[in-house]
């Protein structure tokens, strides 16, 4: 057994409260959150995380989202706003021009308030240095690969790539092992512990 895998694992859930402390009350996080070195969070309104979600280092999540449970997000992923600025006021430098929020600037008419929101569902990954736009909704189960550009809907446990993301494959072909994986998953135990070297326990339901 490692001598340093007890104060390792406090260290890293140490600095995972300490982050949502810095990001303020707007982000709600579910049991056994993980957040990597140098993770930014900040959301206008609402920011929830979902059980057993794993945030790698360098993450920037500067918008309103909603992630769901055992979601992967690797290093140096971005999930950011499409309409933070009001582009269209005459005569102001981008530099200047105020941000588009229900506390600063009224959001115009045109502009749906879902479009300001990510919604990643449960069982997701989201491959190193991808980026998700603001007012997409990635299925369940679904993969983003690695430097993606995410600016539309992805469907449940489809596989995407490039910029912008687009199918390139599927995570798992039948209907059948898609239920039977997310059965699985349901009669499952899956969570962080601090015994040893094993710091998560995964046994899928029978």
């Amino acid at each position: 057994m490692n001598l340093w895998s007890y104060p390792l694992a406090m260290l890293r859930r140490l600095r995972t409260h300490w982050t949502l402390w810095r990001a303020g009350p707007q982000v709600h996080a579910g049991q056994d959150l993980h957040l990597g070195a140098r993770c930014r969070l900040w959301a206008p309104q609402r920011l929830v995380f979902g059980q057993a979600v794993y945030v790698g280092k360098d993450v920037h999540i500067e918008c309103n989202a909603e992630i769901g449970d055992f979601a992967l997000i690797a290093d140096r992923v971005a999930l950011v706003g499409r309409q933070d600025h009001d582009f269209r006021v005459c005569g102001v430098p981008m530099r200047f021009t105020p941000q588009i929020s229900p506390t600063m600037v009224a959001m115009p008419a045109s502009v749906d308030p879902d479009t300001n929101v990510v919604r990643i569902g449960s069982d997701v990954w989201l491959g190193f240095g991808c980026l998700v736009l603001t007012g997409v909704r990635i299925g369940r189960g679904a993969i983003v690969a690695a430097g993606a550009v995410v600016a539309a809907d992805v469907a449940p446990y489809d596989i995407v790539a490039g910029n912008p993301a687009r199918q390139i494959g599927r995570r798992f072909e039948s209907e059948s092992v898609i239920a039977e994986h997310e059965r699985r998953i349901r009669l499952g135990d899956f969570r962080l512990s601090e015994r040893g070297d094993a710091h998560w326990t995964v046994r899928p339901g029978a």
